[in-house]
């Protein structure tokens, strides 16, 4: 959403210069409707804060704040005083008193759509960007010329790929004020949406004439030159943006998904660790450093950031993505290998259950991977044909994984009892063949010693003849 607030304080002091003059009665109700008026002690004081504001550079508030008042005290219904008191009272962080005048404001004056615009944004700052919606509209209703209003509005059509709505809602905006450079930010968005990526960069060139100190606009020349598939270039844009703006979120986190890309992964840790010093609920940038984690090989810390984040945001389609990632290629392999569960054994039938257990753990992740993938279907919200498209082939992928995995546990359990059996018979054998070479030892053994045993009973002793011989 471009953070378009009105602050109008010298601008108004030329509206309301140029009606100081007691008009008819009829006029006067358009003044009034317009948020003007014609109490000149009230046009006084309103430009007694404009030129305080002024000179000042915005920063003396508390005087601007009484000089308003003192406009309201002279003339309750002066609309254009209660709208800059709603925005004095912002600047000042007095959140509900602001809303209190923006309401009073339009009460007085429903052909201004500043207040409009403002608690618009109100309600987007608040995490209400759909509510926002209707006060944006509201603001063109009242005041079709309001800049602001068509600039915000051009991003929900943006959103909702109502590309020339979108564009025509831009240029409407700049057609109300030229140098606008949210307006310009926008636009060159809606190209870059569009694809129109040259004619997005013109955007932000002609944008650069104007103000070439803008981050947002280097950033989305960053994104740019990035479809345009020239790193180095986006690099150096969003780079620019940052040297401009050193807490630039968008910026930081392109720059941050970049660096990632190309596996630099502690210093893309440190660029959405800035973010998160910024913005310490933001998801996106959470995510990141988890997928950061997981490339360094810290997978139960990338499932712990994992985790948080889903326990925040049960239906975050971006982190149910991830998380199917980690489980389908990184969680799934390690457990087919074994990591984790030590060295395999060296007894093959222990060896084979060690395996079957690996590929028992991995279709459990499988499964879990399938699980999140769906889930990001179900939960993408944008649209996006791509993604959606490689988390479909993602389901497919893994499936036949499950299938392949199913199909070799029952395999191996088998050959494990086959080989079991086939240990049994050769340990059997082998016990056989001990026990037939131990029985063909000992009886060789035995003839030995029969044979030693023979020789000395039948041998004459001093040539006598053998009992039972006579002389001859």
């Amino acid at each position: 959403m471009t953070n378009m607030k009105h602050i109008l304080l010298v601008a108004l002091v030329l509206v309301l210069a140029a009606c100081s003059s007691t008009p008819e009665k009829k006029d006067n109700q358009k003044v009034v409707q317009q948020g003007g008026t014609t109490n000149e002690a009230a046009i006084k004081s309103f430009e007694s804060a404009a030129a305080v504001y002024e000179k000042s550079e915005g920063k003396n508030l508390d005087q601007v704040l009484r000089h308003l008042e003192t406009a309201i005290d002279e003339d309750p219904n002066f609309g254009k005083a209660w709208f800059n008191l709603g925005v004095i009272h912002e600047l000042k962080g007095n959140k509900d008193q602001a809303k209190s005048a923006y309401e009073k404001a339009l009460a007085t004056a429903p052909g201004l759509g500043g207040p409009h615009v403002n608690l618009g944004m109100m309600q987007v700052e608040a995490g209400d960007v759909d509510g926002a919606r209707q006060f944006f509209d509201a603001a063109i209703a009242a005041d079709n010329f309001n800049p602001a209003a068509h600039s915000n509005i051009s991003v929900y059509f943006r959103k909702d790929k109502d590309y020339a709505q979108a564009v025509r809602h831009a240029r409407l905006s700049l057609a109300g004020e030229s140098q606008n450079l949210p307006a310009y930010a926008n636009l060159a968005r809606t190209y870059y949406a569009m694809g129109a990526h040259d004619v997005a960069l013109l955007v932000c060139l002609n944008a650069n004439k104007i103000d070439d100190k803008n981050a947002d606009i280097y950033n989305i020349m960053g994104l740019v030159w990035l479809a345009k598939n020239d790193v180095t270039v986006a690099i150096g844009q969003f780079s620019k943006a940052l040297s401009l703006d050193a807490n630039h979120v968008p910026a930081l986190m392109n720059l941050g998904a970049v660096i990632l890309n190309v596996r630099n992964y502690e210093k893309a840790i440190t660029l959405f660790e800035r973010v998160l010093a910024l913005e310490p609920n933001n998801l996106e940038a959470k995510v990141s450093i988890a997928v950061a984690k997981r490339g360094m090989g810290n997978l139960d810390e990338a499932l712990a950031i994992y985790e948080e984040v889903k326990s925040k945001d049960p239906e975050n389609a971006f982190v149910q993505f991830n998380m199917g990632v980690l489980e389908h290629e990184h969680r799934a392999q390690n457990a087919m290998i074994g990591i984790g569960r030590g060295d395999a054994p060296e007894d093959p039938v222990k060896q084979m259950d060690w395996t079957v257990a690996n590929m028992e753990q991995a279709l459990q992740h499988y499964q879990k991977a399938i699980e999140h993938y769906r889930n990001f279907l179900a939960y993408e919200k944008e649209g996006n044909s791509d993604q959606r498209n490689d988390a479909n082939e993602r389901i497919e992928q893994v499936q036949k994984l499950i299938d392949v995995t199913a199909e070799q546990i029952p395999q191996l359990k088998q050959q494990k009892i086959e080989l079991e059996q086939d240990m049994k018979a050769m340990a059997e054998e082998e016990k056989r063949m001990a026990e037939e070479e131990k029985a063909a030892a000992e009886a060789a053994k035995k003839a030995e010693q029969e044979k030693a045993n023979g020789g000395a009973e039948g041998q004459p002793a001093d040539g006598a003849p053998a009992d039972g011989a006579k002389p001859q």
